[in-house]
């Protein structure tokens, strides 16, 4: 009998709940570090954890039971109840932090990424403001968005030439890809950052 509760590979479900994970990753890590645990392997080893799962966990790429989130929010001196109000709080921060201007060295990278994929003629065409945007791009598909929200992130018309150049680079760089791309046009298409994009904005940078 079929699993009725399975989740499509590109769901929205599915890129919801990799979404939910990043998060907490995250959020692992961010606390880990405010207690003073700089490494990983230090902290794993301190509540019995093989430190290459903990770093999956942290970049949110395989899911956990709630017994491991419980063992990993203890020895976090994190109490279950505080974890809602701090994710919450953290993602208000995150998402703040989303809408600024990538730093120097995020848009000294980007703009490498895309000289190593398209090719030095197209990189030397770039402005800085085009480097930002296409940073904006991805960091704006992080969430599942219509191209609508996208234009509305990086501050230019649909129908500019600017716009279209800097989204066509990370649509056919695959670092954004369609929810549906089966169909194109569709009205409610929807776009979201590939683990590719992530690398590029070093979002699952290594832990040390």
């Amino acid at each position: 009998m079929p699993n009725t509760d399975a989740i499509k590979p590109n769901s929205v479900e599915n890129i919801e709940f990799k979404k939910f994970l990043i998060e907490l990753g995250t959020f692992i890590r961010s606390r880990r570090k405010a207690i003073g645990y700089n490494s990983a392997t230090t902290f794993a080893n301190s509540i019995d954890m093989d430190p290459d799962q903990l770093r999956k966990y942290e970049r949110g790429e395989i899911p956990m039971t709630l017994k491991t989130l419980n063992k990993i929010l203890k020895g976090l001196r994190t109490p279950a109840e505080r974890l809602l109000k701090q994710l919450a709080d953290f993602e208000e921060t995150t998402a703040s932090n989303k809408n600024q201007p990538l730093t120097e060295e995020a848009a000294s990278h980007v703009r490498l990424q895309v000289e190593a994929v398209n090719g030095h003629d197209v990189v030397s065409k770039l402005r800085p403001e085009d480097v930002q945007r296409i940073g904006r791009i991805l960091i704006a598909a992080f969430n599942l968005v219509s191209k609508n929200e996208v234009v509305k992130k990086v501050g230019l018309s649909s129908k500019s030439k600017n716009f279209n150049a800097v989204f066509s680079i990370a649509l056919n760089n695959e670092w954004i890809a369609m929810l549906y791309p089966e169909s194109p046009k569709r009205h409610d298409q929807k776009y979201y950052t590939t683990e590719a994009g992530k690398k590029v904005l070093r979002l699952a940078d290594e832990s040390k």
